[in-house]
């Protein structure tokens, strides 16, 4: 790295306390070879005089969110987000300003109730359904929480089944649908239009809502909401949420509006972009391999230099890095690739997660 005694006494300690503290967690790093192992690895990739701008990258910009982060926005899922958007419902409901909604003991009792007859459903296995189900232990129920949104007939015939169970209610039905997921930084994975054809998650999810309306009532609330989001993905749904409402839609949509919410919503400013910085761009182009390019990826853009969708994230998520961040802190040139001069290598190595 080229540092005098003062800087590598001064760099050492940082980064000891970085991987201790923070980066040494990330779940796809071994005993044996964790962070400060694996970005001797990743340096080994740039040419000397290029290793001082790849470790300034590491070192001023990258965004860390360690497992206790992120288990503290599952935490708060339910008392606050899921919590207000069953307080809006009773409140329209009852015609009770939501202030007084826990003064009156039957709209408490009517508030318990919408309670009992919501669904949870994750949409990825970054959803920590797991942890949102422990951390609401004693107030929903297990078998309201489901693990994602791809279910057969008779896990949806079990959870019907439930509610009826739950309530006491031969004829009860959902009357709020609350979809989790742990990220989205451009919308696109939830919601999309290529070409006037909708995809994403939602729209899949759309149609099997459709498929079993009968499990539904008519006024069910739908709402999803994401630990981590940027203002991009922000902008984006609410774009698309209106126009999927539309006759321009797809041809299977809710019923009524999808509400979101997000916990940590990430601004643009910690966003990279082209140009702010020049010598970072040159260290993306000069490293970037295009083999590295598959069809999901295409969706977003022809490269990742910047990240899925451009992007521009320097995030790391403890379980898994987006790839909505720098490609070069998590691409891999694939190891059939023959045709790559020069092969990237991760340090955050990225595991595909979707289901």
């Amino acid at each position: 790295m080229g540092w005098n005694f003062e800087e590598d006494n001064q760099e050492t300690r940082w980064l000891r306390m970085m991987a201790g503290f923070k980066y040494d967690s990330y779940r796809d790093f071994w005993a044996g070879a964790r962070f400060v192992e694996s970005l001797l690895k990743w340096l080994q990739q740039f040419d000397p005089d290029d290793r001082r701008k790849a470790y300034d990258l590491i070192r001023h910009k990258l965004i860390f969110l360690s497992f206790t982060e992120i288990e503290h926005l599952v935490r708060r899922t339910r008392p606050v987000y899921v919590h207000n958007v069953l307080l809006n419902r009773v409140s329209l409901k009852t015609s009770i300003p939501k202030y007084l909604v826990w003064a009156k003991p039957e709209t408490k009792k009517y508030y318990d109730d919408t309670l009992a007859r919501t669904l949870f459903i994750g949409l990825s296995d970054g959803a920590r359904i797991d942890g949102f189900r422990r951390a609401s232990a004693g107030i929903i129920s297990n078998e309201q929480v489901v693990f994602n949104y791809e279910l057969s007939d008779d896990k949806w015939k079990d959870t019907l089944s439930e509610l009826r169970k739950r309530t006491g209610d031969s004829e009860a039905k959902f009357e709020v649908l609350f979809l989790i997921d742990d990220f989205t930084a451009s919308g696109k994975s939830l919601l999309r239009c290529e070409e006037s054809e909708w995809k994403g998650k939602l729209t899949k999810f759309a149609v099997r809502f459709r498929e079993k309306n009968e499990m539904f009532s008519d006024s069910c609330s739908i709402a999803v909401h994401h630990y981590i989001g940027t203002t991009k993905a922000k902008e984006n749904i609410e774009r698309l949420l209106k126009e999927a409402s539309t006759p321009k839609g797809p041809p299977k949509w809710f019923p009524t509006p999808v509400v979101t919410t997000y916990d940590l919503l990430l601004n643009l400013d910690v966003s990279l972009t082209r140009t702010q910085d020049r010598e970072l761009d040159a260290l993306l182009d000069k490293y970037y391999d295009p083999a590295i390019i598959t069809k999901s990826l295409e969706v977003g853009g022809t490269d990742v230099k910047f990240g899925f969708a451009n992007c521009g994230l320097p995030l790391i998520l403890e379980h898994n890095t987006p790839n909505n961040s720098i490609g070069l802190l998590w691409a891999e040139t694939p190891q059939t690739s023959v045709s790559s001069n020069r092969k990237m290598h991760a340090l955050f190595r990225r595991r595909q997660r979707h289901f």
